[in-house]
């Protein structure tokens, strides 16, 4: 009896040591490889919500050519607590406001969204119709050529090979880096720092972007266009 007894301590005393040692054992946050978010295993890991449709699929091959492994996620599917195993998230214009819509507020990963109606559902932007959407050209405005999202780039920059429509957003706070010709409240790139608050006074808890990449342009886009987008990436995923 006494040997049973010692034998089924020995095998406690393993499972227990064995469970310790388990990198996901008492780490809910982690992933199946017991990676945290924004650990150094989630850093070139790109969530990208969209389809599967050519237009995102180029975007995608671009955050692979930029060295990030990119796993697709539908609008549907995506969750806050899976979006935190990325180092960063990327909305396309594709994706549904209403489906996104806040499930990325306190996500700990940087954001860039290209569909500008959904900073009105985080508190970005106003909720008025007439604050986000798009215009036909192929110009934009860079004010901020200092900003490393401007790389170097100044004034009037040709995005599109031929007219397009390019996305905008009137932001609520955040810095407006570029903006349409003819209206520089009308933000096509919009940057907003880490701790930045929201119109209900919520401060953002990782790097938040707009950008300008309507679906259905990639294939329109100049090489300054696709170093504007470069530069948006290395901005958002940036500890500073």
């Amino acid at each position: 009896m006494k040997k049973l007894c010692s034998l089924l301590i020995l095998i406690l005393l393993s499972m227990t040591a064995a469970a310790c040692t388990d990198p996901t054992y008492g780490n809910p946050g982690s992933d199946q490889n017991g990676q945290q978010p924004g650990s150094a295993g989630a850093e070139k890991k790109a969530l990208f919500v969209g389809t599967d449709s050519a237009n995102d699929r180029i975007v995608m091959k671009h955050l692979k050519e930029l060295g990030f492994e990119v796993t697709l996620e539908s609008d549907k599917e995506l969750t806050e607590d899976h979006a935190q195993k990325y180092g960063l998230v990327y909305v396309s214009s594709f994706a549904g406001s209403h489906r996104v819509a806040g499930k990325l507020l306190a996500s700990s990963a940087p954001v860039i969204y290209a569909n500008g109606k959904i900073l009105g559902e985080v508190g970005l932007a106003s909720k008025d119709d007439s604050d986000y959407g798009d215009y036909t050209g192929r110009t934009i405005t860079v004010h901020e050529s200092k900003h490393p999202l401007a790389v170097g780039l100044e004034g009037e920059v040709d995005i599109y090979k031929a007219d397009g429509k390019i996305g905008f957003v009137v932001p609520q706070g955040g810095d407006i880096i570029a903006s349409a010709p003819d209206d520089d409240k009308r933000a096509v790139i919009c940057a907003f720092e880490k701790g930045t608050k929201n119109m209900i006074g919520q401060p953002v808890p990782a790097r938040r972007l707009y950008f300008n990449l309507t679906g259905g342009e990639e294939i329109n886009r100049t090489d300054d266009g696709w170093k504007l987008f470069d530069a948006a990436v290395r901005w958002a995923t940036d500890k500073g």
